[in-house]
């Protein structure tokens, strides 16, 4: 998982030439680190691939809420979707000036969509047909149109863990086929709701380009089919997003530019073959772009050796599952490294866990490490669906958040939790 951005110089681990332990002594443990030169890197490589296409990428705003990623995203002209009224004011606070937003998600409360209309997003996702009835009487009340598209269920297996599959039959996710048709039938006859397009969301962390295009080929299917019940003409077409990053050396996802060319092609040679000119294409990425650009540092604050009673040994680090809760939610697997390398102790294997009271809370399981107490330990992958998870379970404060800038400075863009924080909304 070493590379251009997190490599080792002698001993030490750096981020973009900047020593991790010295990042540390300032900021403390736990602490999440980001690359800027990462992140940019990578929206370099959208702008690249999606260049003179009508194309838009939204920065999906669940992977890392942080306001300096967000601002990122906006200053290489990413959209944004948002799931929820807090994200679009995170969006909307990022940085001045329109923000392309869609709102997706299939809770919507009235206060949201609401939100939504008065600040001129893009398009809500519609997910159920109580949703668009909904949204018409609420953009009744605000005398306007509501710009909508449907969510279409492709019923697609994108060969991902279960809780982050979206696109089948059975999760609760999107309409289906049949639902969707008279969905559409339905928006026509409302008076405040403005059909604009279609949308589609099979899962997160795909690995392989195959379930994007054969969802993409059901939706132009789709496509076809409603324009021939109803007329409708769609003015963009958001095929999601979900592809994956590598967590481990044995995983090769396909790269942005693949992707992005190659699932905006099935749609572009599809029109054209009908001699109709293609709608704009939405995408909606997150972990794809931040998700390698960040690590989580900890602490070592005891190492228990049971070998002989249990058969385990334990390596308790100041992290927790509240700061990085993917290996105990999804079984998730994060690379772990020593910050300095340690050639004075021998290697054993070690169970990585935190000081949550909860058997759940382990971090790594089965890692050969040289560890000693005192020792710092980096988590690699840990940009996205790590600090936006974060809890105060156990009334824990949550982890500083640390960049990397491309000039080489160092600066927090979130500030470690204070006890005051962590108290300040309750009264007795």
């Amino acid at each position: 998982m070493l590379g251009e951005n997190f490599y080792y110089h002698e001993e030490d681990l750096l981020c973009d030439g900047i020593k991790i332990k010295n990042i540390v002594q300032k900021y403390s443990t736990p602490v999440f680190i980001y690359s800027e030169l990462h992140v940019k890197e990578n929206l370099n490589r959208i702008n690249k691939a999606i260049n003179g296409k009508q194309i838009t990428v939204c920065y999906a705003v669940k992977a890392n809420p942080a306001l300096s990623i967000l601002k990122l995203a906006g200053t290489e002209n990413l959209g944004f979707d948002v799931v929820s009224e807090g994200e679009m004011r995170r969006v909307l606070a990022s940085s001045p000036g329109p923000k392309k937003i869609v709102f997706s998600g299939v809770g919507k409360t009235d206060e949201e969509i609401r939100f939504a209309l008065e600040n001129a997003v893009f398009s809500l996702n519609v997910e159920s047909l109580p949703e668009l009835h909904r949204v018409n009487v609420v953009a009744k009340g605000l005398n306007i149109k509501a710009p909508v598209s449907i969510r279409i269920n492709p019923d697609v297996n994108p060969d991902t863990h279960p809780y982050i599959a979206t696109g089948l039959r059975e999760n609760k996710f999107g309409l289906s086929m049949e639902d969707g048709m008279n969905a559409y039938k339905t928006a026509q006859s409302l008076p405040f709701i403005d059909i604009k397009g279609i949308d589609c969301h099979i899962g997160s962390q795909i690995l392989s380009l195959e379930p994007f295009e054969q969802a993409t080929e059901k939706v132009l299917s789709f496509i076809d089919q409603l324009m021939k019940e109803t007329g409708v003409i769609l003015s963009h077409i958001n095929l999601g997003g979900g592809l994956g990053i590598s967590y481990s050396d044995n995983e090769n996802p396909p790269s942005l530019e693949n992707f992005l060319i190659r699932t905006s092609n099935v749609v572009i040679n599809w029109y054209r073959k009908k001699g109709l000119n293609p709608p704009h294409l939405l995408f909606e990425l997150g972990r794809s772009i931040v998700g390698n650009s960040g690590i989580l540092v900890a602490k070592v604050l005891y190492l228990k050796n049971t070998m002989e009673s249990n058969g385990k040994n334990f390596a308790v680090v100041d992290a927790a599952m509240n700061d990085l809760i993917r290996p105990t939610l999804y079984n998730a697997h994060h690379e772990v490294v020593p910050v300095t390398s340690n050639e004075k102790t021998c290697p054993n294997i070690w169970e990585i866990v935190g000081p949550i009271c909860e058997s759940g809370d382990w971090l790594a399981k089965d890692r050969e490490l040289s560890l000693s107490e005192g020792d710092l330990i980096c988590f690699f992958s840990a940009g996205a669906y790590c600090s936006s998870m974060a809890s105060n379970y156990n009334s824990r404060r949550k982890p500083a958040e640390v960049i990397v800038d491309c000039d080489s400075s160092v600066r927090e863009i979130v500030r470690r939790e204070s006890y005051d924080e962590l108290l300040n909304r309750e009264i007795t």
